[in-house]
């Protein structure tokens, strides 16, 4: 993911109204974080079930080509997964790893810390939606509401 302080760089990219104006930007942001276009980019990216999510990442593909950028398409995730993803890929290699880069590994790591909390009995302390203590009532009301008499 990236560091919040590129919002700003993210927003000028956005916002050139011009390919003049992007070029432009881009080699502003270059220079002042003295990226070195010899390292190849990687770029982890996924996308949701919007029906725009296609054309979207058929462009950023089409981008990431362009520059010839080595990617990793994720697919169809969940924002929580493309984050594991991510930091699993930018520590792999360091003694700072953080997992097996792969939804199965996702998976693994959520399941044994939901396992470890289970077994130490550790109580929640998340506040119940709306001030509920008891299990939420089903959801009969609403099937009702379109029935027809």
């Amino acid at each position: 993911m990236l560091h919040a302080s590129w919002e700003s760089y993210a927003t000028q990219l956005a916002n050139a109204t011009s390919p003049t104006l992007l070029v432009a930007a881009l080699t502003t942001i270059i220079k002042l974080e003295a990226i070195d276009l010899d390292v190849p980019a990687k770029v982890v990216y996924g996308y949701d079930t919007r029906p725009s999510c296609a054309a979207l990442v058929a462009a950023l593909e089409d981008g990431l080509r362009a520059m010839s950028a080595a990617t990793v398409a994720a697919g169809l995730v969940t924002t929580p997964q493309l984050h594991y993803l991510v930091r699993c890929l930018n520590t792999e290699g360091t003694p700072e790893a953080y997992g097996v880069p792969t939804l199965e590994g996702y998976y693994s790591k959520l399941a044994t810390a939901y396992a470890t909390l289970a077994v130490s009995g550790q109580k929640s302390t998340a506040v119940p939606l709306l001030g509920r203590t008891s299990t939420p009532a089903r959801c009969e009301s609403a099937t009702r509401a379109h029935e027809t008499p």
